[in-house]
Parts: C-alpha cells; structure tokens; sequence
C-alpha cells in the first residue's frame, strides 16, 4: 500500500479530505499506476503526486500524464484502463529487452 500511496502523508489527507470519497479502484489505483511507471521509466520525477494527481479531471490527467508520454510507454493508456497490469507492463518491457 506505500507504494500505491506515493509518499502520501495523513497530513496530506487532511488537507484535502475530498480525496476519501474517490473510488480506490476507479480513480486512485489507476492513475497511481500510471504515474509509478513514468517514474520507473525516468520520463517524470519524483514529486508530491498524490493529491494533485488524484484530484484533478481525468481530461487533464490523460492529457498530462497519459496521451503526453503515449509514444515512449504504448501500454500506458491500457494500465490506466487497468487493461495491463504494472507487472505485466514490466514483462512485457523484459521481453523487448531480451529479443
């Protein structure tokens, strides 16, 4: 769960007590997962994601974090769309690697 969290303090939280009513499965855990393989693939650095990346639109969020690094990280939309998995996503990598 730290890694899903991105460093996200309690403090952070309740500064921002809206994001407790986001769905874990339909808005935290895919844009969390988004932005953790960005950071893996070294195309963002590591900030204060969390709050800022949950509470914004999903238009701005596609638009900064998904169609924006589409051509360096193809499967990206697919992980947003819980279509692929990180794990999958880094199989996948592995085998691009080795062939």
């Amino acid at each position: 769960m730290d890694s899903l969290m991105m460093g996200c303090q309690p403090a952070d939280v309740a500064r921002n007590p809206s994001v407790l009513t986001y769905s874990l499965e339909k808005r935290i855990i895919p844009r969390c997962s988004v932005i953790r393989v960005l950071l893996l693939k070294g195309l963002i650095v590591k900030g204060e994601f969390f709050v800022g990346t949950i509470m914004i639109p999903e238009k701005y969020f596609l638009d900064r974090f998904v169609i924006r690094y589409q051509e360096q990280v193809p499967e990206l939309l697919h992980i947003f769309q819980g279509k692929i998995g990180i794990v999958e996503h880094s199989a996948l990598d592995f085998r691009n690697v080795v062939e």
